[in-house]
């Protein structure tokens, strides 16, 4: 590619790029000459294209005729950041930039309209605004057969502040940078008043704001075009292993930029799916993503509505936050450079929060077209700490209000039986703590909770002894051979009825043409009956059998505690051992107890 570097004076033209600080201070400093100087008819060709600046105005410059023109010298392109951190001006005005763009689907055009550029000392722009920029060329549609398709876009009230343009030239054309370089600021603060993309028929997306701040980058040992230029000619000849060199290529430019935060807000739009007649249309209030790379570790969505081939879906919050994933990239070009796949623990991300919240989904019914699905949540959350490798050893669970309608003809059997029982929805709520204790090597779970409206709920909580390290990690083998040491030590669970027992009884009093009293008395005596012979000599054997009896007589709650009576636990090689499993009862105390 020729176009090696781009004068600052053509500075505006980079906005079209991601927003590309500098700790240097902002704003006008001393010169020994401020004067002002006028260029008509600027330009540039190459392989690229070609630019075109009918005019440029510069007010308050410390720079000569020669400075500037000397920015568009191809031969003195090694030293423009050098030379363009010597240069300050008051402002710098740009009524037309035109850029047009060789891509492999066409020529993309890019206008600038009354670009103002101002305050620059020692290269850094303190300010650049763009009251309109509009975007058009060919893309490549979606699907199996896709085609050439035309795209617009359209953006207006465009800001940047602090931009440090040596740096990004240097990031984006001219490289030369040390290895494993610290990523740098390159703009504070960008902001967008409004945007809009057309893709042909197939996408219609506005956004009424964005904006970003913190854009860093690191100048690579090779410039970004020339790394993008050679995965581009590698595909297009189609070299030997192509795909796996354009991978080695094209991560270090994705690891050498980020961002601090970004967000978009009032995100609507039309699309069409292939093979589809009918539009989808979707909106988002707001996304906004924070982190220090270009992989954020944070990232959420607020106000997500979606509307597609009769299903209509809405989302209030998806968040994830407290992610560490930059370990990613470095694991996926290890893997392109050497062919060896990574191991899990290098590529999957350590994650310390998941949201779902408000969500609300009305679906045709897969097996039934005449019904419809919907599925409605509450929240769901779990935070996650602790981590060995990407396994978190503490987690806190939370799930509320899930409900799921039932389809009055639904075809499957599961959720018949509920119908029969008279239930026309499911709502489950569930939670838990769980955590891992190193210096006890204990695996801990409290407050484990289910609870479903108008059915039952049940808490447990139970403890986990000889829980090692080893057991939390992705090599499966070694997990697994932890696994064996792991034993049992107590249990604790309590159900409560909340009006499933009685649905029970009724429904089966009602097919057995009995009466509902009598059908309780039955399962009552049963139960009484029935446990003694299951547990035999053990001494629960006299006391469980009436408790659960109790509880069917007159169903409010019921509690089961179960401890190993040596205190050690029992495990997976306890059971491997017996040749009776009746025989895993003499060592466990059981208790427990009814309607208390």
């Amino acid at each position: 590619m020729k176009t090696h570097v781009l004068a600052a004076l053509a500075a505006a033209l980079l906005l079209t790029s991601a927003p590309p600080q500098s700790h240097v201070p902002l704003g006008p400093t001393p010169a020994a000459a401020q004067s002002a100087l006028t260029f008509e008819n600027l330009g540039m060709t190459g392989d690229f294209g070609a630019l075109r600046i009918p005019r440029i105005s510069i007010e308050g410059t410390n720079a000569t005729r020669a400075d500037i023109e000397a920015l568009f010298d191809p031969k003195q392109a090694a030293t423009v950041a050098e030379r363009l951190r010597r240069i300050n001006a008051r402002s710098i005005s740009i009524p037309l930039i035109e850029l047009e763009q060789k891509l492999p689907d066409g020529v993309t055009t890019t206008v600038y309209r009354d670009t103002m550029i101002r305050n620059v000392a020692n290269g850094i722009i303190g300010e650049a605004t763009t009251p309109m920029l509009t975007m058009k060329g060919k893309g490549r549609g979606t699907g199996r057969n896709a085609k050439s398709i035309d795209m617009e876009l359209t953006a207006a009230d465009m800001t940047m502040k602090g931009l440090d343009l040596g740096l990004m030239l240097a990031a984006v054309f001219t490289g030369g940078g040390q290895p494993n370089e610290p990523l740098k600021v390159v703009a504070q603060d960008q902001t967008i008043g409004r945007m809009a993309f057309k893709a042909g028929e197939e996408a219609v997306i506005s956004m009424a704001g964005a904006s970003m701040k913190d854009f860093r980058m690191r100048v690579l040992p090779r410039s970004m075009m020339d790394l993008v230029s050679e995965a581009q000619r590698n595909e297009k000849e189609k070299v030997p292993d192509w795909e796996k060199k354009n991978l080695a290529l094209v991560l270090p430019v994705l690891s050498s930029m980020g961002i601090g935060t970004a967000e978009i807000t009032g995100f609507s739009g039309e699309f069409k799916e292939p093979g589809k007649t009918e539009k989808g249309q979707f909106t988002l209030d707001r996304m906004a993503l924070a982190g220090e790379t270009l992989v954020p570790n944070m990232m959420s969505l607020q106000g997500l509505r979606v509307t597609a081939d009769g299903t209509r879906i809405a989302i209030g919050e998806v968040t994830f936050d407290r992610m560490e994933m930059a370990g990613m990239i470095t694991a996926a070009l290890k893997a392109a450079e050497t062919g060896v796949d990574p191991e899990p623990a290098e590529v999957l991300p350590k994650i310390g929060l998941i949201r779902f919240g408000g969500i609300d989904i009305d679906t045709p019914d897969a097996r039934n077209p005449r019904e419809r699905v919907k599925l409605k949540l509450g929240l769901f959350e779990t935070t996650m700490g602790a981590h060995i490798g990407p396994i978190p050893t503490a987690l806190k669970m939370t799930l509320d209000k899930l409900q799921l309608d039932i389809p009055p003809n639904t075809r499957e059997s599961g959720l018949q039986e509920f119908l029969k029982l008279g239930y026309k929805s499911l709502n489950v709520s569930a939670g838990y703590d769980l955590s891992w204790q190193e210096a006890q090597k204990t695996l801990t779970l409290k407050d484990l909770t289910v609870q479903s409206d108008g059915m039952l709920s049940i808490k447990s909580s139970a403890v986990l002894a000889n829980v090692p390290k080893e057991l939390f990690t992705t090599d499966k083998a070694m997990a697994a051979v932890a696994a064996l040491g792991v034993v049992a030590k107590s249990l604790d669970a309590t159900l409560v009825n909340a009006g499933l027992f009685e649905r029970v009884i009724a429904k089966q009093a009602k097919e057995s043409g009995r009466k509902a009293d009598d059908v309780r008395a039955e399962f009552a005596a049963g139960a009484t009956m029935l446990v003694p012979m299951m547990l035999g000599d053990h001494p629960a054997a006299r006391t469980l059998g009436p408790v659960l009896g109790k509880f069917i007589a007159d169903p409010k709650n019921v509690m089961i505690s179960l401890t190993s009576k040596d205190g050690n636990g029992i495990g997976v090689t306890d059971f491997m051992a017996v040749k009776d499993p009746m025989d895993m009862l003499k060592k466990v105390e059981i208790k427990a107890g009814a309607n208390q």
